[in-house]
């Protein structure tokens, strides 16, 4: 079993509550050949006769799978397969007051003629009608297809891959790194450049939503306020998942999901109104996404870091950079809120002390344990925020993006620390949040000489959301006094494809035509390599 498959310290399927695990859980039967019926005209398959007849108790008859389906945290021998009940995208209203049983069915064709395993699982109510199925058993590096049926009615046929077996020596591994998809900035075509990829899996890392709403976009969302109850957060993630192109990413590829700041509450807190609200936003996250460790309904923390083993050649260490974290505005008082909206503060020397945390004590056991024992050939920290530190200047004072890594320095020098220490094999670091595209050496100080940079960052612009100009122009001028960011550009919108082989790690700039009206085509722009044994950052 792998790492990824592993249970987490201390819990057990018997300790979840029990309407997670229940929905988790499924009636699975062996490998056989189930018999379908085609609708006439409309291409459905009927639902395929299992050991018991689905029950639709009090669902109503226009009950369906508008948001289509959906598959995540891939390992060697396992992925969790997700779809969500309703009568439409737009219609709140619960379809039964009662567990609903759908039917699934996983196979090695587009027909799911040829079956592997197939069960029933339970949409429930308190889960909004969601269904994730966690399918164990599964051949590694294998490609397969997947359904679900309600009645006579049969969901969009997705596709799926899983990992290479962790002790496979790979010739090679791709994925894609994405974020921030802001609905009103613009259209999420750049999926579809992912798919024509066809890369192992996706690499989401946060603002999957946008939980603000700022109006003048080229799209609006369902209402101008925050979302604070669960109900609300249901309708956002709603309207962002009738995105065709999202859809179609979806039914063609697994996803490896990471919140940020956007997804659910900024910080920690203590606030018992804010924690309800992250209660809620990390329950609709969950519901709507393919995700294996389940969200706890109505309790404000979930699991969310994790690791993934791709054969031997690339170890992920996926971190969770914005539960634990601490007061990110604590040098706001100190700083003008007219400089870059407020993002940037000056800096302060609260902002340095050596208590300050972004991932918590326990998770960054977990990091360090995973970069001391480091078995791949590259090693990778996903985080939802920058690494490379960034000195700005605005009069005559330094200002930092204290959102990010710069404002727990002393977090990140022990991560840095660690992996100078233990010299873990080609550490590297890929990021999001800044809706620009920036390569640069993680020095330990901004200004450093480049050369003495740990290791190389890749952070990946936004697939929609837009960088203005007053929070790129303080980074851009910045430049010179940072040597160690070698490209920067917050113009373009797209993603970051990721090829790793035995000999170099090469990324890929993948950027968009236009994301303010549908139909923007895809063109690979700059593409960087770095070398086995050395953190230096080439062009291709």
């Amino acid at each position: 079993m792998s790492n990824h498959d592993m249970p987490l310290p201390g819990e057990t399927p018997a300790q979840l509550p029990a309407a997670e695990h229940d929905e988790m859980k499924s009636v699975s039967g062996a490998a056989r050949h189930l018999p379908t019926r085609r609708s006439v005209g409309l291409g459905i398959l009927a639902a395929p006769a299992l050991c018991r007849p689905l029950r639709r108790a009090f669902a109503s008859d226009y009950t369906s799978f508008p948001f289509s389906v959906a598959s995540g945290d891939p390992s060697a021998s396992s992925v969790v397969l997700w779809t969500r009940l309703a009568r439409s995208a737009f219609d709140p209203e619960p379809i039964s007051r009662t567990p609903i049983q759908v039917e699934w069915v996983i196979a090695r064709d587009r027909d799911l003629v040829h079956v592997v395993q197939s069960g029933v699982a339970l949409a429930r109510p308190a889960l909004g009608f969601s269904v994730h199925v966690h399918v164990q058993g599964l051949q590694a590096a294998q490609t397969y297809y997947y359904g679900f049926y309600l009645g006579g009615e049969r969901s969009p046929v997705g596709r799926t891959k899983t990992l290479a077996s962790p002790d496979q020596n790979l010739a090679s591994a791709q994925f894609s790194l994405v974020s921030c998809q802001n609905w009103e900035n613009g259209y999420f075509d750049a999926y579809r450049g992912i798919v024509e990829d066809d890369p192992d899996f996706v690499l989401h890392l946060g603002d999957y939503i946008y939980d603000v709403t700022r109006g003048g976009g080229v799209r609006q969302h369902e209402m101008s306020r925050l979302p604070m109850t669960l109900a609300e957060y249901r309708a956002r993630h709603a309207l962002y998942r009738t995105d065709p192109a999202l859809i179609a990413a979806h039914e063609s590829l697994p996803f490896v999901l990471l919140p940020d700041n956007h997804d659910a509450l900024e910080q920690d807190s203590r606030d018992p109104a804010l924690l309800a609200r992250r209660a809620a936003a990390y329950q609709a996250w969950y519901e709507f996404l393919p995700v294996r460790h389940p969200a706890r309904p109505g309790h404000p923390s979930m699991r969310i870091y994790r690791g993934m083993d791709l054969g031997r050649l690339v170890r992920l260490n996926l971190l969770d950079t914005r539960q634990f974290r601490g007061d990110e505005t604590i040098c706001k008082s100190h700083s003008d809120p007219r400089f870059g909206f407020g993002v940037y503060e000056q800096a302060c020397p609260a902002a340095v002390d050596a208590r300050r945390t972004m991932l918590g004590l326990p998770q960054e056991a977990w990091l360090t344990g995973r970069l001391r024992h480091a078995p791949a050939r590259w090693n990778v920290i996903g985080s939802t925020v920058m690494m490379s530190p960034i000195n700005m200047r605005h009069d005559n004072d330094v200002y930092r993006y204290l959102g990010s890594w710069d404002g727990y320095d002393a977090n990140r020098q022990r991560i840095l620390d660690t992996i100078q220490r233990y010299r873990t094999p080609n550490p590297a670091v890929l990021s999001g949040d800044l809706h620009s595209t920036l390569v640069s050496r993680v020095v330990r100080r901004a200004g450093d000489d480049p050369r003495s940079g740990v290791m190389p960052e890749f952070l990946g612009t936004s697939i929609s959301s837009l960088w203005p100009e007053p929070l790129a122009a303080p980074i851009r001028n910045a430049l010179p006094d940072n040597p160690h960011v070698q490209h920067y550009d917050s113009l373009h919108r797209g993603y970051l494809r990721c090829t790793f082989t035995p000999t170099r790690m090469l990324v890929e700039t993948r950027l968009i035509s236009h994301t303010d009206r549908p139909g923007g085509q895809v063109r690979t722009a700059d593409r960087f390599v770095v070398e086995n044994g050395s953190p230096e950052i080439l062009l291709a």
